[in-house]
C-alpha cells in the first residue's frame, strides 16, 4: 500500500501533465484562431482588390499619375487640403484601406508573405503611379500621408528583386497535382 506522500506525489504529477497537456491545447487554439483571423483579412483584401471601386481605381491610376505629371494646376491643387479632386476619391479610398492593411502586415497581423505571393508586381505598380500624387498629398496632409503603404510598396519590390516572386511562380508550375481532379 503506498503512504499519502507518494499518493500526493503521483497526483501532483499527474496534475502537472494534466496542466501542461492543457497549456499545449490552449497554445495551439491561439495558434489556429491567429490563422484563422489571418485567412479572414486575406480574404478581405482579396474582396477589396477585386471590387469594381478599386478596379476603377487602379484603371485611373495611371490617367492621375499622367496628369500630375503634365498639368501643373492639378498640381497645386493636390497642395490644397481644402481640395479633394472627383478622380481621386477612389484613388484616395483605395489608399486608405491599404494603409490599413500595411499597418497590420508590419505590426505581424497578416503574414506579409502571403499578401505579397498574391499583390507584391501590384504593389509595387501602385505605387510608382500614386507617388507623385502622395507626395503632393503630404504638403497638405502631413508626411505621413501613404507612409505605412509606401512601406509596403517597397517591400514587395524588394520581395520581387530577391527572386521570391520568381520562386513562388516557379512553384505553381511544379506543383504536381492533377488540377482536372478539383
Amino acid at each position: 500500500m503506498l503512504d499519502s506522500g507518494w499518493a500526493a506525489a503521483i497526483a501532483a504529477i499527474i496534475t502537472a501533465i494534466i496542466v501542461a497537456g492543457t497549456a499545449v491545447a490552449a497554445f495551439r487554439q491561439l495558434r489556429h484562431n491567429r490563422h484563422a483571423n489571418e485567412m479572414v483579412i486575406y480574404l478581405r483584401l482579396i474582396d477589396f482588390m477585386d471590387s469594381p471601386g478599386t478596379t476603377f481605381a487602379r484603371q485611373n491610376l495611371r490617367t492621375m499619375a499622367e496628369r500630375v505629371r503634365t498639368d501643373s494646376d492639378y498640381r497645386t491643387q493636390l497642395t490644397d487640403p481644402a481640395a479633394f479632386p472627383e478622380e481621386f476619391r477612389q484613388i484616395a479610398e483605395t489608399l486608405r484601406f491599404l494603409e490599413h492593411i500595411s499597418v497590420l502586415i508590419s505590426k505581424g497581423g497578416v503574414a506579409e508573405n502571403l499578401v505579397l505571393a498574391e499583390y507584391a508586381d501590384t504593389f509595387s505598380d501602385m505605387w510608382d503611379q500614386m507617388r507623385p500624387a502622395i507626395e503632393l498629398r503630404r504638403v497638405a496632409f502631413g508626411p505621413y500621408v501613404g507612409r505605412a503603404f509606401e512601406h509596403l510598396a517597397v517591400r514587395a519590390k524588394r520581395h520581387i528583386e530577391s527572386g521570391a516572386w520568381d520562386r513562388e511562380c516557379a512553384a505553381l508550375e511544379r506543383d504536381t497535382r492533377d488540377i482536372t481532379t478539383l
